[in-house]
């Protein structure tokens, strides 16, 4: 028999696994410790046999066979067996029983299926179940059972223990019982004498109260009877009510409206069958009035603005998030703005023409006003002692004067606190706001370096006439402007934030100088100082320079403040003549990216519209659609295809029309019938004065209500009949149960209970007294009871003599069958040794045969010098091998005499060096051509090994 695939659906670690086997006898499967190997020989032990594992519980799986070119299913779930070939019956026994004489698991772990543990030891070669099935040639595993079958019947007459409860045990423990009670007999004639006289009296007692029980049985019976009859009354009586209800003395022709009404239904079903019939005609999910048919040209329509739609839709959605992030990116540019105001919106309308005209009046001014100065008199520098030498004098300021210092020190006010913005805004920037000179070195390197290249390529060409010269210069001088660009965009670019806000500190920083100049100016000439007295005529050019110097002040204050006025909205009020241009390119770049932006959300309105025009075609034709679907794109294509199977169908439909008109003229013959028969009807309902057929149809029911009834009231009348007593007057009875009352016939049944029940008790109490009584007395009957004891123990003799003998003569048996046996092992046990002992040569390498001639003084090894080696000199792995070939031999005398089983070894080479693997292996493989063999094993070097050697199979082991 050989397993060609095993499946496990749930067996320990194991969940909807399988495994088929290959072609070779020998099925070798590889896995690492904890992959498998033992839960796979357990479980198929389990298949094979049956039963529920200690540790894994029951198993579901199966295994298909294959034994003498047929195949077979063994399958088990739990404790069913599913046993079959297929294309036949199912096999109701265990294949154990079936098919090898009823071999047990414990025989088949011990020889076939072996795990390490398994093989040790030889105490194997003296079980019964062995040394019958395997020595005992034809009809020795029926020898073996008749040699069970004496000894158990040998246990069942006696066993060796002063508690057993087998026959002779049991025999001799009666015997000595009887023994005592003889012993213990003796004489009490008086009390016997006085337990007759209590007797005599019990009897008396027990006649009245039998007496007593009698009558009140009676009495319950009475009352029982009238209950039994009072719910027969009680149905008789509704009985009656309802054929009152239900009495009815119209004459009602029942067969022909009955007739009617089956023709008027059987026209009802045809015309509902027809109308089905024509029904089915029509597609699933079909109907000619669908809106499909109507509004077919608009979703053709729409469905060829679909792409548009798809498209209009994601550029919408992008161009939004588009222009969201370009205003961020603009917002974020106006922090970036050194002339205006990031915290102020930035005015729309500007006269750029005015402001650089203002810008250009205020310039000149301030040239003038510092030309002017420039142009100072020799007469107003020298500054000569004065008669006043208390101290000096205090600026003696015009009201013009004045109002100019005032707007003056607001005006400083302001550039300082845009001096501290800048500079907090620059110092948030961190490190990397510090100024460096590195660009400004670059630049000074670079230029010298274009310098020298220049001379290098000059000298080149015109003094030394060298090329190499020539292209070494022109190369210098390419480095050196690519470092001088690279200097240059790190001083400008290298950090544009960084730049502007030193850039925009420089200007606030040169307003300052130019503001405090002008109000410094402004104290000094409003401040008296004592000089010599000038001359006439530097008097007179003084006068006309201080009067030059209010007439171009006066300009400039003017010009300064129409600039002022004119500065913007949003615009820094720091800002002087020289921050015009950078005022109008910041503005001007602004407002070009927002007229950028402008015309991209002009473009995406447009875009919007035309999605809003198809949106609202789509919303219109999903209303007369009657879709409560969002509307989108998706959408649409379904309602299109929806609309292509309608006008496959409408096609179907079309092509069906005649058909269907067919069924329909059928239908309609069959409606004509109805009318006809209904007209029959209503001439059947007028002539009983009524006036729908529901009526008829009621009184009919009625009508049968009342027979029912009459059936049951008659029934009831008979049913009181038999239950009224023979004594009595039923007229009496019928009366007692219209005037009697249930409650109380109730109670006076649970009275009369409870009376019989007392004297029951006093019954029974009466009973275990005489009892008590004539056990006493039978106690005293010592004489009588003394003979029964002397003859009960002569029959125990007897008894006792006759199982010895029986027990005698099956020890005799079971010795003789013992015999016998025996004989039958010396004859075919010398077999098995032969191929053990050729086994073992083989697994040794040759080197070890069985020492079967001394087999009697016990198991040992014979070695290549003639030299005895007995079982205490093994090494591990030497009696593993001896203990593998004396399975093998066993299994094989099995094969010879029933039927070859699979073999399954569980890492049984552990202890085998690499030369006694391989032999193992050679000889395993050589087995397996006549016999299935299994080896698991978590070597590598052993799966490696069996690759190389033919008639090995070899897999590796997975749960999945």
């Amino acid at each position: 028999m050989n397993i060609k695939r095993i499946r496990f659906d749930e067996f320990g670690p194991y969940r909807d696994w399988s495994f088929t086997t290959g072609d070779n006898g020998v099925q070798l499967m590889y896995g690492p410790n904890e992959s498998g190997k033992t839960s796979l020989l357990e479980g198929m032990r389990t298949l094979l046999f049956g039963g529920t594992h200690k540790a894994y519980g029951p198993m579901t799986g199966a295994l298909d066979v294959d034994r003498n070119g047929e195949s077979y299913y063994i399958g088990r779930k739990g404790k069913q067996l599913d046993f079959y070939s297929p294309g036949n019956p199912a096999i109701h026994e265990e294949p154990a029983q079936h098919w090898w004489h009823g071999i047990d698991k414990k025989t088949y772990n011990r020889i076939f299926a072996l795990t390490l543990d398994d093989l040790q030891g030889l105490d194997v070669l003296q079980e019964v179940e062995v040394r019958s099935r395997f020595f005992g040639a034809e009809g020795g595993e029926h020898l073996g059972g008749a040699v069970k079958d004496v000894e158990k019947g040998a246990t069942d007459l006696l066993v060796a223990s002063s508690n057993g409860k087998r026959r002779i045990n049991v025999l001799m423990d009666e015997l000595k019982e009887n023994r005592q009670k003889l012993s213990q007999l003796a004489e009490h004639e008086a009390q016997y004498v006085e337990l007759q006289t209590v007797f005599h009296s019990t009897e008396q007692t027990e006649m009245e109260l039998q007496n007593q029980l009698k009558e009140w049985k009676e009495y319950r019976d009475g009352i029982d009877v009238v209950l039994r009859a009072w719910d027969t009354y009680r149905r008789s009586e509704e009985a009656r009510m309802h054929m009152q209800q239900y009495n009815s003395e119209l004459a009602l022709s029942r067969d022909e409206f009955l007739r009617l009404d089956e023709e008027i239904k059987r026209a009802r079903d045809n015309m509902q069958l027809w109308q089905e019939k024509e029904a089915a005609l029509m597609p699933a999910n079909f109907s000619p009035d669908s809106p499909f048919g109507t509004y077919g040209q608009d979703i053709e329509d729409l469905i060829q603005q679909g792409a548009k739609w798809e498209q209009l839709r994601r550029e919408c959605e992008e161009g939004d998030a588009y222009i969201r992030k370009v205003r961020e990116q603009l917002e974020f540019s106006r922090t970036l703005h050194s002339a205006w105001r990031h915290d102020e919106p930035m005015a729309e309308d500007i006269n750029w023409f005015d402001g650089e005209r203002l810008a250009s009046r205020l310039r000149t001014a301030k040239e003038q006003l510092l030309h002017w100065q420039d142009r100072k008199p020799a007469e107003a520098t020298d500054e000569v002692p004065t008669a006043n030498l208390e101290g000096a004098s205090l600026p003696n300021f015009s009201e013009e004067e004045f109002a100019k210092k005032e707007y003056l020190e607001r005006e400083l006010d302001r550039i300082l606190m845009d001096i501290e913005r800048v500079e907090a805004r620059r110092n948030s920037s961190g490190s990397d706001a510090q100024p460096t000179i590195l660009p400004k070195w670059l630049q000074r390197i670079s230029g010298i370096g274009a310098v020298i290249a220049v001379l290098v390529v000059l000298a080149g060409l015109l003094v030394l006439e060298s090329a190499l010269y020539t292209i070494g210069g022109f190369i210098f001088l390419i480095l050196s402007m690519g470092l001088f660009w690279y200097a240059t965009w790190r001083l400008h670019n290298g950090n544009s934030e960084v730049s502007k806000l030193n850039y925009e500190l420089q200007i606030l920083s040169s307003r300052k100088s130019d503001v405090e100049h002008q109000l410094e100016a402004l104290i000094k000439a409003a401040t008296p100082t004592a000089s010599p007295v000038p001359s006439l005529e530097g008097v007179a050019h003084l006068e006309r320079w201080i009067q030059e110097g209010h007439t171009l002040q006066g300009i400039y204050d003017e010009a300064l403040a129409a600039w002022q006025n004119w500065l913007p909205q949003g615009a820094a009020k720091s800002l002087d003549e020289d921050d015009f241009f950078g005022l109008k390119h910041e503005y001007d770049q602004y407002h070009e990216q927002l007229r950028t932006i402008e015309g991209y959300e002009k473009r995406l309105a447009e875009h919007k519209e035309g999605l809003r025009i198809i949106e609202d075609q789509a919303m219109a034709l999903w209303y007369n659609l009657g879709i409560e679907a969002p509307v989108s794109p998706t959408e649409l294509k379904r309602i299109y295809n929806q609309y292509k199977n309608f006008q496959q169908n409408k096609i179907v439909w079309e092509q069906k029309e005649a058909q269907r008109k067919s069924f329909r003229n059928e239908y309609d013959n069959w409606h004509r019938k109805e009318k006809e028969l209904l007209l029959r009807q209503q001439e059947l309902l007028h002539k009983a004065g009524m006036e729908s057929s529901n009526e008829y149809r009621q009184h009919l029911i009625d009508e049968d209500q009342y027979k029912q009834w009459q059936t049951i009231y008659k029934q009831s009348q008979v049913q009181l009949d038999l239950l009224a007593p023979d004594a009595e007057n039923k007229d009496l009875f019928y009366r007692r149960l219209r005037e009697g009352n249930k409650d109380n016939w109730l109670d006076e049944l649970a009275h009369s209970e409870r009376e019989i029940a007392s004297i029951e008790d006093k019954l029974a109490t009466l009973y275990e007294r005489r009892g008590q009584i004539v056990e006493a007395m039978r106690t005293l009957g010592s004489d009588q009871e003394q003979h029964q004891m002397l003859q009960e123990r002569e029959a125990l003799q007897s008894e006792l003599e006759s199982a010895l003998e029986d027990w005698a003569t099956q020890v005799l048996i079971s010795h003789c069958m013992d015999k016998a046996q025996q004989s039958y092992e010396q004859e075919k046990q010398p077999h098995m040794l032969e191929l053990a002992s050729s086994y073992v040569e083989r697994l040794t390498g040759e080197r070890y045969t069985l020492d079967i001639l001394g087999i009697n003084k016990g198991v040992a090894l014979i070695n290549n010098n003639g030299e005895r080696l007995e079982l205490k000199f093994w090494s591990s792995g030497l009696a593993d091998q001896v203990y593998l070939a004396l399975r093998l031999a066993l299994a094989k005398v099995f094969s010879y005499q029933v039927e070859s089983l699979p073999i399954i070894l569980d890492d049984i080479l552990v202890r085998f060096d690499e030369n006694r693997q391989r032999s193992a292996l050679e000889l395993l493989a050589e087995l397996g051509k006549n016999q299935q063999i299994w080896l698991f094993t978590c070597q590598r070097s052993v799966y490696d090994m069996a690759q190389s050697i033919m008639g090995i199979d070899c897999h590796r082991l997975s749960r999945s």
